[in-house]
């Protein structure tokens, strides 16, 4: 997913429309997002991949509304970041193709 609608998507989210002043903030924020992120997971995240995008998009919303009063980290936002370092750390099951079946005994 390109940059300029990364930004699109958090400039959406946090309620931002049609207004380019913030843009050079919310882009660093994004690419500070995705940097974090990634040193989270332990492994580089590809914003090409939805699912990735959407997290650096909800870490960067999470940094934006954080910035005058700091909150805790949303208990989702947490449990997807989670979720996503456990996929890298455990290793994708078994596709059940190996040569271990019974039934042609």
């Amino acid at each position: 997913m390109s940059n300029n609608i990364l930004l699109d998507r958090l400039k959406i989210d946090i309620g931002i429309i049609n207004n380019t002043v913030y843009d050079s903030r919310l882009t660093s924020l994004l690419s500070t997002a995705e940097k974090e992120v990634s040193k989270f997971v332990g492994e580089a995240v590809d914003t090409s991949n939805d699912r990735d995008a959407e997290l650096v998009i909800d870490y960067a919303r999470w940094q934006w509304l954080s910035r005058r009063e700091p909150t805790a980290m949303p208990a989702s936002l947490k449990y997807r970041l989670n979720c996503r370092a456990f996929e890298r750390a455990i290793p994708p099951a078994d596709s059940g193709d190996d040569d271990t079946d019974d039934s042609e005994s």
